[in-house]
């Protein structure tokens, strides 16, 4: 089954996105660093984690693709001088993957990860050739 709409709050380079995805093959165009490559990196980590039905998987497959500093969850909000949540939702048709955690969330396990095992019962092959 494959993925059907992204949806990204305060995430890395993203304040608000919904992405409708089509059926077929999805191209994304823009200028470089507007986040072309971490709505792939989004889509891979969702969909590589059907196969493993644990609740911290996603957040888990999130730190393993963006690597970021620390390997802090948190890193991967979108910078402000305040507190802040991210959000990351993630469609295939009915069946939702959602990941919200703060800025201060270290490890994966402390983020909040609903629809996993959902997820999981359907699974899907993936393959993210990195730049």
């Amino acid at each position: 089954m494959t993925l059907t709409k992204m949806e990204l709050e305060q995430f890395t380079a993203f304040s608000s996105l919904k992405l409708e995805l089509s059926p077929g093959i999805n191209v994304f165009v823009g200028a470089n660093g507007t986040g072309k490559t971490h709505l792939m990196k989004v889509g891979y980590a969702a969909c590589d984690v059907s196969k493993k039905p644990e609740p911290s998987a996603f957040a888990q497959k999130l730190l393993g693709v963006f690597l970021p500093s620390g390997r802090s969850l948190g890193r991967l909000v979108k910078r402000r001088k305040t507190s802040a949540t991210g959000e990351v939702i993630v469609h295939r048709r009915r069946l939702r993957l959602h990941l919200s955690f703060s800025n201060h969330t270290k490890a994966p396990e402390s983020a909040n990860v609903r629809g996993v095992k959902q997820w999981a019962g359907q699974k899907t092959e993936c393959v993210y050739i990195p730049v």
